[in-house]
Parts: C-alpha cells; sequence; structure tokens
C-alpha cells in the first residue's frame, strides 16, 4: 500500500499487537524491518503498523533473528555490518523520503552492492524505483496525476500505480474497513520459483505495475504477474527481482503477508493467509541463500553464472565445438537463483552450459 504524499489514519483490529518501539544500538541479525510508526518521533513515517507486525511474525516463524530499524539507524551506520535482508513494509513511500537522508539512501545503495538483499513491498517497492507515476481520480487511461523522481534509484524502472480500473484508491473494495483493500490472484514463474504454486491469492491495497525503463526488462526477472482478466493491469509484472551490484532486490506490489476476508454479519477484517504467506517465506528463503562464489585455484580464469532453480540439481557440461558435450566437475546442487564457478584459463577456450540432471 502507498500514498505518496498524503497521510494515513488506521484502526488495528485485535489480533494486530501494539509494536514497541525500543531502538537502540544495532545487533547482528539476519533481517532488518524498517519500522517508523511511533507517532511520537516519526509524525509523517511511512510504515503501515499491520503491515510491520505482519512481517515481524512471518519473520520469527521462519525462524530468522531480526530487529526494527528506523531512519536514525539508516541514515547513519553501515548497515552491511548488522543484516543479511532489510525490509520496507507497506505504508506510504513519502514517509520513507521524508526521514531518511541522502547518507540514508547510500548507506542502501552500498548495503545491496556489498552482497545484501533487498525487499520491498508496495511502498517499500515504490520507495526504490527510478519514478513513481500516482493516480487518485484520474482514469488509467488518461495522463498520471502526479509524476515523483524518486532520490533512492535502485532500480531504474517506473512503479505506475494504482490500478484504478480495478480497485480505486481509498474507495470500498472487498472491506469496508481498509478502503482500497481487494485480493487478487497473481500467477508465478514456476521456472524462477518452482516450489510455489503457480497461482496465489494476494491482498492489492493501491499498488503498482512494474515499468521498466525503455520498455526492457534486461538483467530484472518478472517472478509473477497479475491475473486480472478484463482490467488494464492483467498480465503485467507484480513482482520483480533483480542484482544490484554484489547484492539482489525484490520488489512486490502487492502484499502476501496480510489478507481481507469477510466476516459474519456482514464485516470485513484482515487476517494471516497461510497458503499466500508460505509463498513470500520461500521468496524470504532465497533472499536469504548465501551465495557461494568458489576461490579460483589457478591465478586467472573465469568466472562462469549460470541461472538455476533453488532445490534442483544441475551438471556443468564443455564443449571444444558446441556440438559435441561432455560433463565437467561434480553434479551441482543449486540453493538460489544462481550458480557460479570458477573456469581455469587453460579450459577459457571451451564452450559451457548448464544442465538438469532428471
Amino acid at each position: 500500500m502507498l500514498l505518496p504524499f498524503q497521510t494515513m489514519n488506521c484502526k488495528l483490529p485485535v489480533l494486530l499487537l501494539a509494536l514497541a518501539q525500543t531502538l537502540s544500538a544495532l545487533n547482528v541479525r539476519d533481517v532488518a524491518i524498517y519500522n517508523d510508526t511511533d507517532e511520537t518521533q516519526w509524525p509523517e513515517g511511512g510504515a503501515w503498523p499491520p503491515l510491520v507486525e505482519a512481517t515481524r511474525t512471518l519473520v520469527e516463524a521462519k525462524g530468522y533473528t531480526w530487529e526494527y530499524i528506523d531512519a536514525d539507524d539508516v541514515n547513519n551506520n553501515n548497515l552491511s555490518d548488522y543484516y543479511k535482508l532489510i525490509f520496507f513494509p507497506g505504508g506510504w513511500a513519502g514517509g520513507y523520503n521524508e526521514y531518511i537522508n541522502q547518507t540514508g539512501y547510500q548507506n542502501i545503495r552500498d548495503f545491496i552492492s556489498n552482497g545484501g538483499s533487498y525487499m520491498g513491498m508496495c511502498a517499500g517497492s515504490f520507495f526504490v524505483c527510478d519514478l513513481v507515476y500516482w493516480r487518485e481520480n484520474y482514469s488509467e487511461f488518461e495522463t498520471p496525476q502526479n509524476i515523483y523522481d524518486y532520490p533512492l534509484d535502485v532500480w531504474p524502472g517506473i512503479a505506475d500505480g494504482a490500478i484504478l480500473d480495478f480497485q480505486p484508491w481509498d474507495t470500498v473494495g472487498d472491506c469496508f474497513l481498509y478502503p482500497g483493500t481487494r485480493m487478487t490472484d497473481l500467477k508465478v514463474d514456476t521456472n524462477l520459483l518452482p516450489e510455489a504454486n503457480p497461482v496465489v491469492n494476494v491482498l492489492y491495497y493501491g499498488g503498482p505495475v512494474f515499468r521498466p525503463p525503455g520498455g526492457k526488462w534486461g538483467d530484472t526477472k518478472v517472478l509473477a504477474r497479475y491475473e486480472m482478466d478484463g482490467f488494464s493491469a492483467d498480465e503485467f509484472a507484480a513482482m520483480i527481482l533483480f542484482p544490484y551490484g554484489s547484492g539482489k532486490v525484490f520488489l512486490s506490489a502487492v502484499h502476501p503477508e496480510l489478507s481481507v476476508r469477510d466476516t459474519a454479519g456482514g464485516g470485513c477484517e484482515l487476517y494471516y493467509n497461510l497458503t499466500a504467506r508460505r509463498f513470500l517465506g520461500q521468496i524470504m528463503d532465497r533472499m536469504l541463500a548465501s551465495e557461494q562464489i568458489p576461490t579460483a585455484d589457478v591465478a586467472m580464469g573465469k568466472l562462469m553464472r549460470f541461472d538455476t532453480l533453488q532445490g534442483f540439481q544441475y551438471q556443468v557440461q564443455s564443449s571444444p565445438d558446441g556440438e559435441n558435450w561432455s560433463d565437467y566437475g561434480q553434479v551441482v546442487n543449486a540453493n538460489s537463483f544462481e550458480y557460479s564457478v570458477w573456469i581455469p584459463e587453460s579450459d577459457s577456450t571451451l564452450e559451457f552450459r548448464l544442465q538438469l540432471v532428471n
């Protein structure tokens, strides 16, 4: 959920606990969850408390260590010294830009470039895009109401929302208590995430479609697309992932971590959908999986990188002519999106490929 330059008033359901704001010195943890929900300190903060709480419970359920961080922590610390992954939840991206300064932006860039992982959900995804197109009252097919040049610039594309013909912002959707919410299906690329269900039902709350710079995806992969038959966003990118320096970034326009449903008596509520949360947990596992880059045994060589699927086995093969192939090295057990191997200089004239082991 995102409001680029607008405040929100929210009433929390009973199942969501009040968030303790006891930030002090940073500790070494697997995950840092950005949390600026203390209105006494951050009156125009961006994170939405229900989504912060939903993220915390998911991280704890996965068994990862975690702590909250705020703008002061981002602005004043080398984040690479403490965390493997930084998670920016949904809410209001304008609030993130309100308190994170130029030094903080650079600290985030350096964290990812140095091998860290970033996960941004809705507002957290708007936050890292070069341009934000934000519509509230205009037709989906007219000129965007507002265009914002966001300063973090981790992804050079456009975050374009809300999807007004599907769910206009701040109007009653699937849940009258939370205007702007609506459940929708995503079509998942199971070539990238084979352990996931091919279709996942998730919460839409003012999120964008992702549009690549110049219409070219480059090294950005589309993990999931909207399945919105009859609406303008159908088949458009809803989740993307891409490398940044030595690190990796996952952006989601929607919320698997929290859902809405009807209740008895005609009401509605926020709740935790286990299928959707398992899907997000699978992505988090990928983002936290360490990438093994072997040390070269020779003074010179070349580093080969291959796209892989977690949990599958592969065999590197080599060929002197691109036609006659033979196995090269041992079977690879993939534990990330990518497998890397050093090829000695003596073999650098060979061609290489990665084959799936049946």
